[in-house]
């Protein structure tokens, strides 16, 4: 039971989190786990209600289940508290395995998965006939150039508002690992690959988001020089995610991955656009444009199309003796 476990865990790690700080702790018991969070993981500036840790968590839970459900067995949760909890972790869940079943379909992508921050092929019409099939009632897609054109802008607009806070921009460079010198490139946080950063590229990042910040700020060259606006051009669809707005962060996570990995399985790439959700004014915009209820929130939106030929760069994890407790 204990390596059945411990491969399990090893597949839950592939589970996507906020920029990538990879919060899910795990204890092995005899017949299940123990999912914890790492409070120290979590981003006092950019999340401070710990909304993105919640998603984190619930994707890393589902990333467990699916794991499970690859090899046949369901998982169950169940309310045994453990003992022995160390600071700085909280228990999230407790799971056990049961009988088995039939796999989850969705269990096939999980290794597929990866955020593509390069450009995509320029979509066909049949790609963006296939990218409407997503549509689900907590998914609209936007399609329409024009759309697609206005959320970029609209994206744009938000992350800059970020991005213009210097505590925000300080906490999102402590998880940039800019160079593969860095000690955490491999393991954690958001490395030049993975943004799909070239070198002049990984040089400019570096200045702009740091000492050269407020001076391309007041000349006004700072918004262009971020601006993702290109990005959206060859994308075959936005698709803007929703969920009840009184419903827990964690269950939200797991819808959330479960969309991403069928974003694969219609053999699409993804990159996550937070900023459309985190920014309030451009979430209240987008849910009055596109007819979402109050009785609901934008948890996140997701920029969607075919990739390119480039290689996908390997992910950064932590390793297993790391999120073992």
């Amino acid at each position: 039971m204990r390596e059945l476990l411990i491969s399990l865990v090893e597949e839950a790690l592939l589970a996507p989190s906020v920029h990538n700080v990879q919060p899910a702790r795990w204890r092995l018991e005899t017949d299940g786990v123990t999912l914890f969070e790492d409070k120290s993981r979590r981003l006092a500036i950019g999340d401070p209600g710990c909304n993105d840790a919640g998603i984190s968590l619930g994707a890393a839970a589902e990333g467990f289940r699916l794991a499970a459900s690859a090899k046949g067995w369901t998982v169950q949760a169940h309310q045994t508290q453990p003992e022995n909890v160390p600071n700085p972790l909280r228990v999230v869940a407790r799971y056990k395995l049961e009988q088995k079943d039939e796999p989850d379909p969705l269990s096939a992508l999980v290794h597929a998965r990866q955020s593509w921050r390069r450009k995509f092929v320029t979509p066909t019409k049949d790609d963006r006939y296939a990218a409407q099939k997503l549509s689900a009632p907590d998914a609209i897609i936007a399609s329409d150039p024009e759309e697609l054109r206005n959320l970029a802008r609209r994206y744009d607009h938000s992350s800059y508002k970020f991005v213009n806070d210097d505590d925000f921009r300080s906490e999102l460079l402590g998880w940039m690992r800019i160079s593969r010198r860095h000690p955490d490139w491999s393991r954690d946080g958001l490395n030049a690959d993975a943004m799909a950063l070239g070198g002049i590229e990984k040089l400019g990042a570096a200045l702009i988001l740091g000492p050269a910040f407020r001076l391309c700020h007041r000349l006004g060259l700072a918004p262009a020089l971020l601006k993702e606006e290109a990005k959206f051009k060859n994308a075959a669809a936005v698709i803007l995610f929703h969920r009840p707005r009184d419903e827990d962060p964690f269950e939200s996570g797991i819808q959330f991955y479960r969309l991403w990995l069928s974003i694969e399985a219609a053999g699409f790439g993804a990159t996550v656009l937070a900023a459309l959700a985190d920014d309030l004014e451009a979430s209240r915009a987008i849910m009055r444009d596109y007819g979402i209820a109050e009785s609901r929130r934008l948890v996140s939106s997701f920029r969607i199309g075919r990739r390119g030929e480039e290689p996908t760069p390997v992910r950064a994890r932590l390793p297993l003796e790391d999120v073992l407790v």
